[in-house]
């Protein structure tokens, strides 16, 4: 062992006499576990919470959509449909035709928005089928005493009172125009699917019908709204879509899930830097500990400082033997930190500790995702900022004059 490790260690244990510090080292261990336990555990409760919101979203959601600037039906889908399939990156596309409706059930009413959409390809570039609880998605193309298939989220389910193959009846804002103004085009659906995608919004205000059974109730004839898109990486998104834009032309329109859901995302990376930041504070504070303990330990070891530079010490060793002295209270409480942080993390995610509303938060529990790199860089974090905190008392008991400090003793 090289002197100054040696050195280094026999100063965080003092004397009987000098146990304030000891006490003071305990303090600055304690401090930085606490510190680096907390911020990896909120980082990562943080990025829990922003993958998991990602993952309803896109779960419900695709990760393009296409549709015409001025909002028009897209006539030549078809056409349009295998540009989009050409482009590279584009693992499934679907046409749906999307409008407000009402639908009346045996309880109540509810305004809910509708996608009419072919089940096959839908299922690609959604997959609905992993959010379905109760009855087929499929089952939207068939008919049952000459009513189509319709499926609705959990909630909406409930708020109009009805179960898997109960009837509902679908009312639309316009329809023929007779002597007492517009009567509401009305039709009866059996609800073949309950879907529950884990988020309120969708649960309570979408359902699914089949394409064509949307195209004869609207009387649109052979027409899309626009085109659900799922692509091979989430994150080149914004560049497939460009892509599309231009090989479709105006007046063409292509949104990416990020840039449709801008605000939410960068309102949570805002929040996590934040928070990022103010509990690194935690880790500074505790880092003034190692302060005061290495400036108290070399008021302490005037005597010993003086024999050593006697003795043909130089003023780096001696520096080094109090940075080291911080530095192996630093590397204790960092390495403690991440062992409970791992701890806490892992207690978190298997069981559920603290309970959620889900209508607000989308979730039941609190989530958390155990990211290496968090670790990594809190740990980095902690080891500069122990250093930088011994340093200045390392270089002042370094420079202390040897003949004084023996003639003062």
């Amino acid at each position: 062992m090289k002197i100054e490790n040696f050195i280094a260690l026999r100063y965080i244990k003092s004397k009987k006499e000098t146990r304030a510090i000891s006490f003071i080292s305990a303090i600055a261990v304690i401090g930085i576990i606490l510190g680096v336990a907390t911020l990896i555990v909120v980082t990562n409760v943080f990025t829990g919470f922003e993958n998991n919101l990602k993952e309803k979203i896109l779960g419900a959601n695709s990760h393009i959509i296409v549709n015409r600037v001025d909002v028009s039906n897209i006539d030549n889908w078809r056409e349009a449909e295998e540009k989009i399939r050409s482009v590279k990156g584009v693992k499934a596309v679907s046409p749906f035709i999307f409008s407000q409706v009402l639908l009346t059930g045996p309880n109540n009413v509810s305004g809910v928005m509708l996608r009419g959409v072919i089940p096959e390809k839908e299922s690609e570039a959604i997959n609905i089928k992993q959010f379905i609880t109760t009855g087929n998605f499929e089952h939207i193309k068939h008919y049952y005493d000459n009513k189509s298939g319709i499926v609705l989220g959990k909630d909406l389910a409930l708020t109009l009172g009805v179960r898997l193959y109960d009837e509902v009846v679908m009312v639309a804002p316009f329809g023929k125009k007779g002597p007492f103004g517009f009567t509401p085009k009305m039709q009866k659906f059996n609800v073949v699917g309950i879907f529950d995608s884990g988020m309120f919004d969708y649960n309570s205000g979408l359902a699914f019908i089949d394409i064509k059974a949307a195209q004869q109730f609207f009387d649109y004839g052979d027409v899309v709204s626009a085109f659900s898109i799922k692509v091979d990486d989430i994150d080149n998104a914004p560049k497939i879509a460009k892509t599309i834009a231009d090989k479709l032309d105006f007046p063409f329109w292509a949104r990416d899930w990020l840039s449709m859901n801008k605000n939410l995302f960068s309102a949570l990376e805002l929040e996590k830097s934040a928070m990022f930041i103010v509990l690194t504070l935690i880790v500074i504070v505790a880092s003034f500990n190692i302060v005061s303990l290495i400036t108290m330990t070399v008021k302490d070891k005037k005597r010993d400082i003086a024999i050593l530079r006697a003795m043909g010490a130089s003023e780096k060793i001696i520096q080094r033997i109090f940075i080291k002295q911080g530095m192996i209270i630093g590397l204790a409480g960092t390495l403690i930190g991440d062992i409970l942080a791992y701890v806490i993390c892992v207690v978190i995610k298997k069981y559920k500790i603290i309970s959620l509303p889900k209508d607000i938060y989308f979730m039941d529990r609190i989530p958390v995702e155990i990211v290496p790199e968090v670790f990594l860089i809190v740990t980095a974090a902690a080891i500069i900022i122990t250093y930088l905190s011994a340093l200045y008392p390392a270089k002042q008991g370094a420079r202390m004059d040897p003949i004084a400090a023996l003639r003062n003793d």
